[in-house]
């Protein structure tokens, strides 16, 4: 009988545990896409409801964003392709190759919520300029599989309202 009692205890113990452990989990946790993008306000606003590829992984206080900004597909770039015998790239085929590739978000580093706030922060970034910034700030707000992702303009400065809809993929 005290064995049974025991095992019962540890059981309700152990779910108990589990269900903790799952309510801790953060909501941002898991991998998305991009699924639309809205500008509101600035030079350019409107909405790209057919955006390229993405993906952005959360998890365990990390965070990584892979995106093809823009509605367009990339081209091949000056040099793709280049084989043995053809001549390296120049100075002006680099540039032309970065500013091709300007339109790409790359950075991964760690995140903490605080309230409806999502604050990422970059260890490693495409640009060096994403990396020695302040951390950046989002609102955000999960409405079953879609995390909304919401950038403001710093307080006192004007701007454009970056609202960023992301379906879940896992």
């Amino acid at each position: 009988m005290i064995l049974r009692s025991l095992a019962f205890v540890v059981a309700v113990s152990l779910a108990s545990a589990a269900e903790l452990a799952a309510q801790s989990k953060p909501p941002v946790e898991g991998v998305w896409k991009v699924a639309e993008v809205q500008v509101i306000g600035g030079a350019n606003p409107g909405t790209n409801s057919s955006p390229q590829p993405s993906l952005y992984i959360f998890t365990r206080g990390h965070y990584s964003i892979m995106s093809v900004n823009g509605d367009q597909p990339r081209t091949a770039t000056p040099g793709q392709g280049r084989g043995r015998g053809q001549a390296p790239l120049t100075d002006a085929d680099k540039i032309a190759l970065y500013d091709h590739w300007s339109p790409f978000t790359a950075n991964s580093g760690t995140y903490t919520i605080t309230g409806n706030t999502l604050m990422t922060k970059a260890l490693v970034a495409k640009n060096q300029g994403v990396m020695d910034g302040a951390p950046q700030a989002r609102e955000f707000k999960i409405e079953g599989g879609t995390l909304w992702l919401i950038a403001k303009p710093a307080a006192g400065q004007t701007g454009a309202e970056t609202r960023t809809k992301l379906t879940r993929l896992e």
